[in-house]
């Protein structure tokens, strides 16, 4: 199967403090206290805006996929609380791109409703509709669900189980009011027979080779892992897959990305909007975390992902680098393009990345 290339989407909200921005320009540093009274406030139809306008530019240009996540309760890609509603502003905006949830934390959801959601979106869409389940980590989301933080591991794969029986059109039979059993079908029918299935894994690598056994595709971060490390990784859930199922399934590698004509450049306008987006990531990590410690991490992961662990650069050096990522186990590439960049430099990088598909798919 050929390589492919499409988007993951984060829409950076910014905070009251500006620290993420989805404008037409780079957020500035944070102010020193609260906003003044009748400041103005941030305005987060932006993110909404970038993100239908960049969708809809990479269905035109042929990349061949977007990934919406879940997150909850922080502007840290809090513009995206329940993927299947953007899923479906998406599907009736665009005509052949596949559409992803990546992820649906499956312990914070009845599953019926996840069936139902993503059923409508995958008649809105015409069947372009693809979900990675998720366990979920941060115990604030579970407010959600409290009693499903625990087993979430053992839950999300229940879950995923009654999602699959009722998009396959097996009712399930579940208790009502009064301990009263009901079998249950959802609706409306779905396009596809089989919801396609993916699961996100970050560091565990029973989560990799789970992935492998059940037959799901397999999304993961680039930035995550060292090279020798995430080679390894999608080395275990190739063996499971080949395992259990044959073949070697499909590997989803999101990868931070920022494309312009001259890379120094292109790396030192991406600095400050990668900067702000690991500070968040690092700071939701373990917020026990000693600031001076977290200042240095943050320092290393900066010039990390600046130094190779990206997509970020110039034309010719995001090129090689997607052949490096590829080498080590890729199939795909998930471009995350809207971390807090200027619109016009997260557009432009949607148009550069059809570009590279198109060459690289002439080369293969």
């Amino acid at each position: 199967m050929a390589h492919g290339i499409g988007l993951y989407f984060f829409s950076a909200l910014a905070d009251p403090a500006g620290r993420l921005s989805a404008s037409d320009e780079p957020a500035g540093p944070p102010p020193a206290g609260p906003l003044p009274a009748g400041a103005p406030q941030p305005d987060d139809r932006a993110a909404y805006r970038l993100l239908l306008d960049a969708a809809v530019s990479a269905d035109e240009q042929g990349l061949d996929f977007v990934w919406l996540p879940e997150r909850h309760f922080t502007p840290f890609g809090g513009g995206h609380p329940n993927p299947a509603v953007l899923a479906a502003a998406l599907a009736v905006r665009t005509t052949v791109i596949r559409i992803r949830a990546g992820s649906v934390v499956l312990p914070l959801h009845d599953p019926l409703r996840v069936a139902e959601e993503w059923a409508v979106v995958d008649n809105l869409s015409d069947g372009r509709v693809e979900v990675s389940s998720a366990t979920g980590w941060n115990p604030r989301d579970f407010v959600l669900a409290p009693d499903g933080f625990a087993d979430r591991a053992d839950r999300a794969r229940e879950n995923w189980r009654t999602v699959q029986d009722l998009w396959a059109r097996r009712p399930v039979t579940l208790s009502g009011p009064g301990d009263a059993e009901y079998s249950v079908l959802t609706y409306p029918r779905p396009v596809q027979p089989s919801l396609p299935h993916w699961i996100t894994a970050g560091g565990s690598p029973g989560t990799f080779v789970h992935a492998g056994e059940v037959g799901a595709g397999l999304l993961t971060g680039y930035g995550t892992f060292a090279e020798e490390r995430l080679v390894e990784l999608i080395g275990l859930y190739r063996d499971a897959f080949a395992a259990h199922h044959g073949g070697r399934g499909r590997v989803s590698l999101m990868v931070h990305t920022a494309i312009g004509t001259d890379g120094a450049r292109t790396r030192r306008e991406a600095e400050g909007p990668l900067r702000r987006y690991l500070a968040a990531y690092l700071g939701q990590q373990d917020a026990r975390t000693d600031p001076a410690v977290r200042a240095r991490s943050l320092d290393f992961a900066v010039q990390r992902y600046l130094r190779g662990r990206s997509l970020i650069g110039d034309p010719t050096e995001v090129a090689a680098a997607m052949r490096r990522m590829y080498a080590a186990g890729a199939d795909e590439l998930a471009c995350l393009v809207d971390f807090g960049l200027p619109r016009r430099t997260v557009l432009a990088t949607v148009s550069e990345l059809a570009r590279l598909r198109a060459d690289l798919t002439q080369q293969s």
